[in-house]
């Protein structure tokens, strides 16, 4: 999960990363947090990546926390909004941004571990989706429907459990970042990412699908790579 901290404060900033850091390390989910010191350089880079979870000081110069929330708004309803603030005389203009949570600084890391969590519990794995544009048409795929995608050129194949493929401009790389904290999605081999839950059987260095499709493994990662998918398939029994 991408995570953006925009405080013109650079104390605020790092204290919040460092939290948000820690306790992605003890949840073992991936935190990706980058900073910006004000929402204009927020915004800025909107069209380049998206973000999951989104910390936003209200009082800043040039731009308040408020307006540009309205900006990330007009680009996205996905974003988990969270604001910040040492007074509490802003919740109707947060609400109506439909902020997910309001934090007063200074700010705890117990209040941002309950922050976390209930974002957590809030993105069921089911529910994740992706969208992905082929043409004049944004096609809506949930990541759980994805048993593999491969590089053909510079175009991916990802290839879904009702049998259709679908061609887009992405590199893996893009693919992966699209996918967030996904832990079901795996690079076995250089263009080749799968879905561990549709992995009929490893033999050898190759991975066999339910799908009756057949991936190598990259020969200088067949153990550790053998080992993540099993230490995957323990975990989700």
């Amino acid at each position: 999960m991408r995570v953006a901290v925009i405080d013109d404060e650079s104390i605020f900033r790092m204290q919040l990363k460092m939290m948000v850091e820690k306790l992605s390390a003890s949840k073992e989910i991936p935190l990706e947090v980058e900073e910006f010191s004000s929402g204009p350089d927020f915004i800025s880079v909107l069209s380049e990546r998206r973000f999951d979870i989104v910390f936003m000081d209200i009082f800043m110069p040039n731009m308040d926390g408020i307006e540009a929330a309205k900006k990330l708004r007009e680009m996205t309803e996905r974003t988990f909004l969270i604001f910040m603030t040492a007074s509490e005389g802003h919740y109707p203009d947060a609400f109506s941004l439909h902020a997910f949570d309001y934090v007063t600084k200074p700010f705890t890391i117990e209040r941002i571990n309950q922050v976390l969590t209930e974002i957590i519990e809030h993105t069921p794995m089911d529910a994740a989706f992706i969208k992905l544009s082929a043409g004049p048409i944004d096609e809506k795929v949930y990541l759980k429907d994805i048993i593999s995608v491969t590089t053909d050129g510079h175009y991916l194949e990802i290839n879904k459990d009702d049998g259709t493929t679908s061609r887009v401009r992405l590199t893996s790389g893009e693919f992966l970042d699209l996918a967030g904290a996904d832990k079901r999605f795996i690079m076995v081999n250089r263009g080749i990412i799968i879905n561990m839950d549709f992995i009929h059987h490893l033999e050898g260095g190759d991975i066999y699908m339910d799908d009756k499709s057949i991936f190598p493994i990259s020969a200088r990662k067949v153990s550790e790579i053998s080992q993540q998918i099993k230490d995957y398939q323990f975990s989700n029994r």
